[in-house]
């Protein structure tokens, strides 16, 4: 089997052998490709050392990103990756090798790797290059370790986490070793930075993440314990739109808003994720019906799309239906219905005219805007000024 490599990276490969050295693309890109999707990059991994592809590449743009693990960045139309074939020295956190030592051959490089999916390497002609089994284990769909599991966790127990996102995303099963070996290394997560953790675990819930999510709860309780994950909740999270926030909210949906948000802000998620996660915690039981007095007020609350959001969330957890909100919140935003005091026909002025004091203007105005939106007065301004007038403000 052969697979398209990218001319950028056939000129990379091919100055590499030409210079006398082994050149592979190697990793993500090669499972990709396997798989009929499209890579996000490509990377290369080759017998020279860094200086040595600094020289290869002398007419080229040349960057020393990660000389020290053998990695020089090559400007070939987009940045390539380009790293020396090494083997990894002693782990003492759980991340990164203490040292690594560079090698000339491509076994020893890939088979330090963490999973045999993502260790197939491929020449410029597209000929694959599988000492691992990678392949095998890709038409099976299973998602195993390179060598012993027990080990690759303990070098970098980010591949704790790695392996059940690469299983969701790809729809994959996790062969029974490699799983055996995640509940049992399960707590080496705690020596993980928490941005790194959430990143994965970002990823992953964006996947086919249902039976992973119950398989593997013991897993997250080491990062979300405050989360309940019961099988009903885990296939409410896959069934849910393709939408971070709304699968977090559905997640959490036993949580209030502010033990969510606290769980959220721990994990280091963004003010923006945490801001809307919270909002639909905040409003989950709240009225919200196909009528427009109700849609206007969620809209008027949380925004356009805050209600939209509001409705799929609640339609996946099973509380209502979104078709009909998500059709008539398009409608009142289309034609610019009021829902807003930004829309209301009269402003502050208009009511000071008519002998309001500054203390009643204030009430009247959001008085006005839910007589509108409750449809008891039209939006314009002879009628807004008449029913300002018998108000009852105190």
């Amino acid at each position: 089997m052969k697979i398209n490599v990218p001319q950028n990276i056939i000129t990379a490969l091919g100055l590499l052998e030409k210079a006398g050295f082994e050149a592979y693309a190697v990793g993500g890109c090669v499972r990709d490709s396997l798989l009929g999707k499209t890579p996000y990059d490509w990377d290369v991994c080759t017998s020279a050392k860094p200086q040595e592809t600094v020289a290869v590449f002398e007419n080229y743009r040349t960057i020393p990103t990660g000389i020290k693990h053998g990695t020089v960045t090559v400007i070939i139309d987009s940045p390539i990756e380009i790293t020396t074939f090494r083997v990894d020295g002693e782990y003492l956190d759980n991340r990164r090798p203490e040292q690594v030592s560079f090698t000339a051959e491509l076994k020893a490089d890939v088979c330090r790797r963490d999973f045999t999916v993502n260790a197939m390497a491929v020449n410029r002609e597209g000929e694959i290059t599988d000492i691992c089994g990678g392949m095998e284990d890709l038409e099976k769909r299973l998602i195993r370790c390179v060598g012993q599991p027990q080990k690759r966790f303990d070098e970098d127990a980010l591949r704790i986490i790695r392996a059940l996102r690469f299983a969701a995303t790809l729809g994959f099963e996790i062969e029974e070793e490699t799983a055996a070996a995640i509940i049992q290394k399960k707590n080496l997560l705690n020596n993980i930075a928490v941005e790194r953790i959430t990143a994965e675990f970002s990823k992953l819930l964006k996947g086919n993440c249902g039976k992973i999510l119950v398989n593997f709860g013991s897993v997250f309780n080491v990062f979300i314990p405050q989360a309940e994950i019961t099988e009903k909740i885990a296939f409410q999270v896959e069934a849910a739109p393709c939408e971070l926030e709304i699968r977090l909210a559905v997640l959490l949906q036993n949580l209030n808003s502010g033990a969510a948000a606290e769980l959220l802000k721990n994990m280091r998620f963004s003010n923006g994720i945490i801001k809307s996660v919270q909002e639909l915690a905040e409003y989950k039981d709240i009225l919200f019906v196909a009528e427009k007095p109700c849609v206007k007020r969620v809209m008027n609350k949380i925004g356009v799309e805050g209600a939209k959001r509001l409705a799929l969330f609640k339609e996946a957890i099973g509380l209502s239906q979104s078709d009909e909100l998500i059709k008539m919140i398009d409608e009142i935003e289309g034609v610019q219905e009021c829902y807003t005091l930004s829309r209301l026909a009269v402003r502050g002025c208009d009511l000071s005219e008519i002998g309001l004091a500054d203390r009643q203007i204030g009430k009247a105005l959001h008085a006005l805007l839910e007589c509108v939106i409750s449809e008891d007065v039209v939006n314009e301004k002879t009628a807004l000024l008449s029913c300002a007038r018998g108000l009852k403000l105190g």
